[in-house]
């Protein structure tokens, strides 16, 4: 099972401040549930209960695990190549109306909108033992990025655009703007 079943999630969902309002059926029997949220605070708080489920899934842990012993290990590499991973290997995608994925299944599509990759990447570090949150931008939240901590402090782990690790959203998408030499007059 690529994340928690229907009674699981239905439990998570409401200790968080959610319901789930509807299953969608994807290929190989798996499923994705629609959730709705009393609030963007009570989403975040579902968004960190399913990545920590994922994150105790045996798939989570092996390519957690994969990935620092290929760079051998160190705290930040390991945590910037999980990042490139996710980064790279999660293309994103708008939703129509929210559908919390598992994290194995948004690796293995590669398709995925902002929780959907920060919800992977946070899964794959907390799997290994990295310390993790989630910040949200916009009032009320309109995106939601991962943070995680290295030499007792916390980085931006941006997933949805080419950020690196510790380049706060906002800033990347500047620089991304400017290096195709759009012109806005405003932000």
């Amino acid at each position: 099972m690529w994340g928690p079943g229907r009674k699981e999630l239905d439990t998570i969902a409401a200790r968080a401040g959610c319901r789930v309002t509807a299953t969608s059926e994807l290929p190989g029997g798996r499923r994705a549930y629609d959730v709705s949220c009393r609030s963007g605070p009570a989403r975040v708080r579902l968004l960190v209960e399913l990545a920590r489920a994922d994150a105790m899934t045996p798939q989570v842990r092996r390519i957690a695990e994969a990935v620092a012993g290929a760079v051998g290990g160190g705290e930040r590499e390991t945590a910037a190549a999980l990042h490139k991973l996710v980064r790279d290997g999660v293309r994103f995608a708008r939703e129509r109306r929210e559908t919390f994925s598992p994290t194995m299944w948004t690796l293995a599509i590669g398709i995925g909108d902002c929780d959907d990759s920060a919800r992977a990447l946070a899964a794959l570090l907390w799997s290994i033992g990295y310390r993790v949150r989630f910040a949200t931008l916009g009032d009320p939240a309109t995106h939601v990025a991962a943070q995680v901590k290295l030499a007792g402090r916390w980085h931006w782990a941006e997933t949805t655009l080419a950020a690196q690790l510790g380049e706060h959203p906002i800033a990347a998408a500047r620089r991304l703007r400017a290096a195709r030499g759009d012109i806005y007059a405003a932000e």
